[in-house]
């Protein structure tokens, strides 16, 4: 289903129970139904899979609140890497792993609290593994650069500006190696996710304002309302650009610095975190 919502997620909840064996877990949920984390935070940000649990009966699953320690979750993720062959992205470790990300998450502070303490345990256990060089690298928004004692020193220097393409941070989001660095990267990234954010496309013009997209507005009868848009790289170039506020309904950019931005606006950057999660 492309457009879950609150109701068919908790139909699709109770049907999941009853063809599990036991207490129905988060996970086993996902494997069962085909709906993502992203859509059980999103449409029950209150309380995610807690208030599932509780709006249908299910009992709790033991994997939902068993203690584990430091060095289970880690041989956890550690088994998920090794399968992949790679860091997996939270959407793919929660698909595969016997934990919940959010243990993990919770447990390590976040993504890059995470990494770290995965990158201490292989050096602790498995220093020849080519995994170890690769959560080094991996970061959601920029590379973490070994640095040998030589040159420790000068960690802060960068190479000069070269001919040739110049590249956003690496973020590897499915087909998209590279963060926007400009408007162009901005309208692509949107495309590859508008559907799993809420928005059908109606055109896409080079006039202000240069999106026109639908939206659901009432879920239960099905009703959907128009939606104006403007792309832009910063929110702020919205105001540099001298555009009219009263003609766009929302501001679609990488990165949202407009602190008194007086249009609604979507951060891409943050929701591909939402969506990788």
């Amino acid at each position: 289903m492309a457009d879950w919502t609150r109701k068919s997620i908790i139909q699709a909840a109770n049907e999941a129970a009853a063809k599990s064996s036991g207490p129905l877990s988060r996970s086993e949920f996902c494997q069962l139904s085909g709906v993502s984390q992203y859509y059980i935070y999103r449409l029950f940000p209150e309380g995610g899979w807690t208030e599932i649990r509780s709006l249908t009966g299910i009992d709790r699953h033991p994997k939902d609140n068993e203690p584990l320690s430091d060095e289970q979750l880690m041989q956890e993720f550690h088994r998920i890497a090794s399968e992949l062959g790679t860091i997996p992205s939270w959407h793919r470790f929660a698909s595969l792993a016997t934990v919940s990300a959010d243990a993990l998450r919770n447990r390590f502070g976040g993504t890059q609290g995470t990494l770290q303490c995965y990158r201490e345990w292989l050096e602790r256990n498995q220093p020849d593994s080519p995994l170890l060089q690769l959560v080094q690298a991996k970061s959601k928004h920029e590379i973490i650069v070994p640095v040998s004692p030589v040159k420790a020193s000068v960690q802060g220097t960068q190479w000069a500006k070269g001919a040739g393409m110049v590249y956003g941070a690496p973020i590897n989001f499915r087909g998209l190696r590279h963060a926007p660095i400009n408007e162009q990267g901005v309208v692509y990234l949107f495309g590859m996710v508008s559907s799993e954010i809420g928005l059908i496309v109606e055109a896409v013009q080079s006039a202000y304002p240069d999106c026109e997209a639908k939206r659901c507005i009432d879920s239960r009868q099905n009703r959907w309302q128009r939606v104006r848009i403007e792309f832009e790289f910063y929110s702020s170039n919205f105001k540099e650009h001298g555009h009219d506020p009263t003609g766009c309904d929302l501001i679609v950019c990488w990165e949202h610095d407009w602190r008194d931005c007086p249009l609604e606006v979507i951060e891409l950057r943050s929701v591909i975190d939402q969506l990788e999660s």
